[in-house]
C-alpha cells in the first residue's frame, strides 16, 4: 500500500477555507485513506509546523487546534512518523532545497518514510522530484 507524505500546505487547506480548489484535493486524499485505498504520513515537521500555521497565522485558538489536529491524526488510514535523518537533511538545506520544512520531508521521503509527496508547492515538488521524490499529483 503505498504511503503518501503531506506537506503542510495539503494539511491547512483541508482543515481551513483558504482555497476551495485545494480543500477539495485534500479532501480527496484523505477520503481515500479513510477508505484504505493509501495511508497518510503525517511528519512531526508538518505536524509542528501545521499547529504554528494554525494558531499564528489564522489566529486559531490553542484548544481549538489542539482538538483538530487530535481528530486529524485519528483517521483511518492517517499515521504520524517522527524519524528524522539529519545528516540527509543537512546535505540538502540550504543548498538544494532552500525552505528547511522542504528539506526535512525529503529527506524523511528518501530514508523511506513515505513513498509520493503531496503538495500545492509546484516549485517544491520539482525540487523534490530532482532528488529523487516522485509527485502524488
Amino acid at each position: 500500500m503505498k504511503r503518501i507524505g503531506l506537506d503542510t500546505n495539503v494539511v491547512v487547506s483541508f482543515i481551513t477555507d483558504r482555497d476551495a480548489a485545494q480543500q477539495a484535493r485534500a479532501a480527496e486524499v484523505f477520503s481515500a485513506a479513510t477508505a484504505g485505498e493509501h495511508v497518510i504520513v503525517l511528519h512531526q515537521a508538518v505536524i509542528l509546523e501545521t499547529v504554528y500555521v494554525l494558531h499564528s497565522a489564522y489566529g486559531t485558538p490553542p484548544k481549538t487546534v489542539s482538538a483538530v489536529m487530535k481528530d486529524l491524526l485519528s483517521l483511518p488510514g492517517v499515521i504520524a512518523a517522527d524519524a528524522v535523518d539529519w545528516p540527509a537533511i543537512w546535505a540538502t538545506w540550504p543548498r538544494s532545497m532552500k525552505d528547511f520544512g522542504d528539506a526535512c520531508l525529503t529527506a524523511v521521503a528518501k530514508a523511506g518514510t513515505f513513498d509520493l509527496l503531496a503538495t500545492f508547492d509546484a516549485a517544491f515538488s520539482r525540487r523534490a522530484r530532482k532528488q529523487g521524490l516522485e509527485a502524488y499529483w
